[in-house]
């Protein structure tokens, strides 16, 4: 059963998006993931451990719980905070393509500049900005506020309207999850009309259209075909809000779900699982992969803090 109360869920958003992203790193760039082998990933023993996703929705968490509510975000300092992390965290798996942007900040260029200039002046359109987004919807009062914080947060690494309107949708989206009735049931049109509502992008309009056209029957390897599970933002934001509107209810179904569609496995399932927690709570997690979190102490005290 879902839970009503706000600092499960705050919780349960935090600890969802960092344990599809420690589950799904074991899968990195594999065709497609079986049942058995997240089986035993799910059962095995020793410390899951999270990749770049979860460093930086840490430092985007922290940035919110140590200034006042409603202060919003300081780029400037949430960059040279994202660059710090990747310079203390260089094992975390980080893409190449951000290690310019924060070379750039680390030796003193305006986060503007630095994302501007990144893959040949267009920006990034990868997902980067929409993995570690999910604490806006703590920080937010509003999905429309969520998306805006989204998007102001993902302009800082990615410049390319892709990427950072990615953000937007999948901050809005996980505001929306964190705040649907516990007692009932999740309607997908209408959630993707409500995100399409505060993010009224062309681009990603179609996007949430092609989501919506893809049959809730789908297998992972049919949702992965219909709408890519790749490292850019428009190959990877639908199927995490495909997954999770699969399985609305189970955040263990909807992270099985984005990992076994392949691909981006950790991103893709870290996005899946900050909506699927968001909706579900703590409580709803799979307690054995749970147990063997890394960090997850830290993202509970921060999701419950963040609740207020």
């Amino acid at each position: 059963m879902n839970t009503a109360d706000p600092r499960d869920r705050a919780a349960g958003l935090l600890l969802g998006a960092a344990l599809g992203d420690a589950l799904g790193s074991r899968f990195e760039g594999m065709s497609a993931v079986r049942a058995d082998q997240l089986d035993e990933v799910e059962t095995s023993e020793g410390e899951l451990r999270y990749t770049d996703d979860t460093v930086l929705t840490l430092v985007l968490a922290e940035h919110f719980a140590e200034r006042s509510p409603g202060s919003g975000i300081q780029q400037q300092d949430l960059a040279l905070d994202f660059a710090r992390a990747w310079r203390a965290e260089p094992g975390r798996g980080w893409g190449g393509g951000i290690g310019h942007v924060f070379r750039a900040v680390l030796s003193g260029s305006e986060w503007s500049s630095a994302a501007r200039n990144s893959f040949g002046g267009q920006g990034s359109y990868g997902n980067g900005a929409a993995m570690r987004v999910s604490p806006v919807a703590l920080a937010a009062p509003t999905p429309p506020e969520a998306a805006t914080l989204g998007l102001r947060s993902g302009e800082v690494t990615h410049a390319h309207p892709d990427g950072a309107h990615a953000a937007a949708v999948q901050g809005c989206a996980v505001h929306l999850a964190l705040s649907t009735p516990a007692d009932t049931a999740l309607d997908p049109d209408r959630f993707l009309d409500r995100v399409a509502g505060c993010c009224p992008d062309s681009r990603w309009i179609s996007l949430l259209e092609r989501t919506r056209a893809v049959p809730r029957s789908s297998s992972p390897a049919e949702a992965a075909e219909r709408l890519g599970n790749d490292v850019t933002a428009p190959g990877s934001v639908p199927l995490a809000l495909f997954s999770f509107l699969r399985h609305p209810d189970s955040p263990r179904e909807a992270v099985r779900f984005a990992i076994a569609a392949g691909g981006d496995t950790d991103t893709i399932g870290s996005m899946a699982g900050a909506l699927a927690g968001a909706r579900c709570g703590a409580t709803a997690l799979p307690p054995e992969p749970l147990r063997r979190l890394e960090g997850a102490g830290r993202l509970r005290e921060l999701g419950t803090l963040l609740a207020g």
